[in-house]
């Protein structure tokens, strides 16, 4: 029997032994097989074998979550009334990029110019406000009889739905961007057939030229507005905004302010419960939002375009406050209502007679006139008096009208009118100038 071969390690030893040196090499022997290893793998050393496409896809993610994350409900909101303006005035056609540098800028200006857009974040904003737009109504359409519950769906579709097409820039008379949730083309067109045969409010606004003021703010005391059951008296709201109307379609600019008592009244609230004073007034706050909507709706039905701007952001219902955009509301035509107690300041201390004065500095009025269930001021033999100053009002310390109001008006030159707003025909004469009431100025 043949001998088995010496081990391959020997085999080399036994060369390495003559006479012609060769390079000394070590074999492991196959009889003795050694199990490879390598080191071992953790959770750290695969991250660390792919950190770049790692850091990659979290930059994509990051940059996704900022996106998303920086565009607030308010920047949407003003995202979307200034792109509606652009885009009717174009006839609903693509906005050109002058036209997106407008948006953009409004954007930025209505958000105090923080996290300000580039063109292309409003463009893909829109974009993809479009593609969600499609899913709700392929949803709705696939499940008959659903509604869509997505906050900017009649804004969108408004804009893109099947029947837009039928709702142009000539047909609501330069109404054209409509606060978010209120202009669906139902409720367009619903304005536009009620809307006076003699044209649109803009074509009557220098139909009186001698007014005595342009622009007007329309103090509303929450109180006169209350019913018997202490919410709201539908045919005294009715009443003021008929002759509201009548005041905007003689050209006077109307800003209106409302008060809350006919739904709550903090005061009653913290003397009668010990609530807490801030969280009694943040209550009114929301009370004067009920009351800008209410008179809102009541001045649509007769045909004058109507806007809330609100310092709650609500974009259902109502802008977020703007001073801009107001003026240029006004300036349009409409009616402008401030709804929440300081009319957008976000201040629940400040009562709703000194918010009505800060505004009417703000939007640069001509005068503040305040609607009460009182004929004015009246002198100790309480006789009403036709005029008083400034100093005068302030020393009687009238609870028809709050002092800080008067001092800030007496401060920035703005003539206050003190009125019986229940009394037909008195407010559309305090707008208009003509003498009722008591008027206070310097």
């Amino acid at each position: 029997m043949a001998s088995s071969p010496p081990p391959v390690t020997e085999a080399i030893n036994n060369i390495t032994n003559g006479d012609s040196p060769i390079t000394t090499v070590t074999v492991t022997s196959p009889a003795t097989p050694t199990a490879i290893t390598s080191p071992a793998t953790t959770a750290e050393d695969l991250t660390n074998s792919r950190p770049e496409k790692k850091q990659k896809l979290d930059s994509v993610t990051d940059d996704h979550r900022k996106e998303r994350e920086e565009w607030s409900a308010t920047a949407i909101t003003i995202l979307l009334d200034s792109f509606t303006e652009r885009y009717i005035e174009l006839d609903r056609k693509n906005l050109r990029r002058k036209d997106w540098e407008v948006v953009a800028n409004l954007v930025a200006e209505g958000c105090d110019k923080q996290n300000r857009k580039s063109i292309e974040q409003c463009k893909n904003k829109v974009d993809n406000l479009k593609k969600r737009y499609k899913l709700e109504t392929q949803r709705m359409e696939n499940d008959v009889g659903s509604v869509s519950n997505w906050i900017w769906f009649k804004k969108m579709d408004y804009l893109f739905g099947a029947s837009a097409a039928v709702v142009t820039l000539s047909e609501v008379g330069s109404d054209d961007d409509k606060s978010v949730g209120m202009a669906s083309p139902n409720k367009l067109r619903r304005s536009t057939r009620l809307a006076p045969h003699n044209g649109p409010v803009m074509d009557n606004k220098k139909s009186i030229t001698n007014l005595k003021w342009k622009r007007v703010v329309f103090k509303v005391s929450g109180t006169a507005l209350a019913g018997s059951d202490q919410t709201i008296d539908p045919q005294v709201a009715l009443q003021i905004a008929d002759e509201v109307a009548t005041a905007s379609r003689c050209g006077v600019e109307v800003a209106i302010i409302i008060g809350g008592r006919n739904f709550f009244c903090g005061d009653s609230w913290v003397s009668a419960t010990d609530l807490d004073r801030p969280t009694a007034y943040q209550i009114g706050m929301m009370a004067t939002v009920m009351n800008s909507i209410l008179l809102q709706s009541a001045l649509e039905k007769l045909g004058i375009p109507t806007r809330v701007q609100s310092a709650f952001v609500m974009p259902e219902v109502a802008e977020p406050y703007n001073r801009l955009r107001a003026m240029r509301h006004l300036d349009k035509g409409r009616v402008v209502i401030f709804g929440g107690v300081g009319a957008g300041t976000g201040n629940p201390l400040f009562s709703t007679d000194t918010a009505a004065a800060l505004r009417a500095s703000e939007i640069n009025a001509d005068a503040v006139v305040k609607g009460t269930n009182v004929n004015g001021i009246s002198d100790k033999n309480n006789i009403k008096l036709d005029r008083m100053s400034f100093r005068d009002a302030i020393s009687r310390e009238s609870s028809s009208l709050d002092s800080m109001a008067i001092q800030f008006c007496e401060d920035n030159a703005i003539p206050v009118v003190l009125f019986n707003m229940l009394e037909p025909g008195n407010v559309s004469k305090a707008l208009t100038g003509k003498q009722v009431g008591t008027l206070i100025d310097q």
